[in-house]
């Protein structure tokens, strides 16, 4: 008996996330479509049903741009409040498994280009929420944040060593705000009138001599 299309839409959702767990914590080489539909408590077979091939359905995955994109879109969200709370050392093991943009760039490096294409786009609109207030939507200060969120992530994930990991993302943090701080509006610069040339003592005595000569000459004239 067929399923119907709400039901067949909650097992695509199921497969769907069950899949970009998997993703983001094997990676798409050391995940297969066993995995997914093991996860999901389905055969193999029902994977047909719901997408073509796994290299599309990790492209659906990146595609839908889960972990701090999708945060900075949620509604009410602002950027700064957003950032500190993605980069705070007691959620890295969140962040690090369920950011796409974090956790895949690796494997998008090597998948087909649907997955990189979606994954630049995913880029280009996280740089465009972090630049939010400002003139272009390609801000290279958002840029600059947006390298250094999802490279602290990667790299704090990576390393072993918790100390050093915490002090990587307290670095990124406070890189990334003084980078995203609104600027200051200039105000207008007074231009300042500039001082007559003082004349110098022995330049008015010499003017004044000349002057007394000037009038002695008229006086003596008139005589």
């Amino acid at each position: 008996m067929p399923q119907s299309p709400i039901r067949k839409a909650l097992t695509r959702t199921e497969i769907f996330g069950h899949a970009a767990r998997l993703f983001r914590l094997r990676g798409y080489a050391g995940t297969n479509i066993d995995d997914i539909m093991l996860a999901a408590g389905l055969t193999r077979g029902a994977f047909y049903a719901h997408f073509k091939s796994k290299d599309d359905l990790f492209a659906e995955v990146v595609r839908a741009g889960d972990g701090l994109l999708a945060q900075l879109r949620a509604p009410g969200s602002k950027v700064l409040p957003t950032l500190d709370a993605y980069l705070a050392k007691e959620d890295l093991a969140a962040n690090a498994q369920f950011c796409t943009l974090a956790a895949l760039p690796g494997d998008v490096a090597r998948a087909p280009l649907a997955a990189q294409l979606a994954y630049a786009n995913g880029l280009y609109a996280l740089i465009a929420e972090m630049a939010r207030g400002r003139k272009r939507k390609l801000d290279a200060d958002a840029t600059a944040a947006a390298i250094l969120a999802l490279g602290a992530i990667g790299l704090a994930r990576a390393s072993g060593d918790r100390r050093l990991s915490d002090w990587l993302l307290r670095c990124a943090r406070l890189a990334a705000r003084a980078l995203l701080r609104p600027p200051r509006p200039s105000r207008p610069s007074a231009r300042r009138a500039s001082p007559k040339p003082k004349r110098s003592r022995s330049r008015r005595k010499g003017v004044g001599a000349r002057q007394s000569k000037r009038a002695g000459r008229s006086r003596g004239g008139r005589a």
